[in-house]
């Protein structure tokens, strides 16, 4: 769940040249790295298109405004390789969703998203983006997944909401809140201690 496609479906232009949709993922890469150096307040489409090496034209064919280019580029976000692990068991496909939440916050998308918290509040266009894209692909991973365990009868069905709390919980709050380092010892350590426990526990409970 942690790169950027470089292909996206070619969409109709608002005129001129048709869009080469090669360059898409460029162009996003770049926005990222921009939101993660400088911010939203500071972000320009001239500095996006210098930093993606295309002239301003391919900027503007693809985003009216720079509210689009950012909402764009995170809502297409669920466009990126997010397919689910398939393990054989709970243990095993919550580990690696953890360790690809952890390639995450530590890479590109990690760092622009930090650099946006305090706008998202203020740009219900970005808050929305951020649901479908990035969160909305944890939680349809994480759903799969459980969904798996659950029929394989690991698992309870109503249990899955508040394991999926807990199971992105503690890094997403040791990322934002403490600036410690979020690794995959650390979610080796929350899986372990925390979530398989709790997901034992619910079903002990259930007996």
């Amino acid at each position: 769940m942690a790169a950027l496609t470089t292909t996206d479906p070619v969409r109709t232009s608002r005129g001129g040249r048709p869009r080469d949709p090669s360059r898409d993922g460029v162009i996003r890469a770049a926005i990222l790295r921009l939101l993660a150096d400088v911010g939203y307040g500071a972000l320009t489409m001239d500095a996006v298109a210098a930093q993606a090496g295309v002239g301003k034209a391919t900027i503007y064919r693809r985003w009216r405004t720079k509210e689009d280019l950012v909402v764009d580029t995170i809502a297409e976000l669920h466009h990126i390789e997010s397919a689910a692990p398939d393990t054989g068991s709970l243990e095993g496909d919550l580990r690696q969703l953890l360790h690809s939440l952890v390639n995450v916050v530590n890479g590109p998308l990690g760092a622009a998203t930090l650099s946006l918290l305090s706008t998202v509040p203020h740009q219900p266009a970005l808050a929305a983006a951020f649901r479908a894209g990035p969160i909305g692909v944890w939680r349809a991973a994480f759903d799969e997944v459980w969904a798996r365990a659950e029929a394989r009868g690991e698992v309870r069905s109503d249990a899955g909401p508040l394991a999926a709390e807990a199971t992105s919980g503690l890094l997403v709050q040791r990322w934002l809140l403490t600036g410690e380092l979020v690794n995959e010892t650390f979610a080796d350590q929350v899986l372990d201690q925390v979530v398989l426990p709790l997901i034992r526990a619910t079903a002990a409970v259930s007996v």
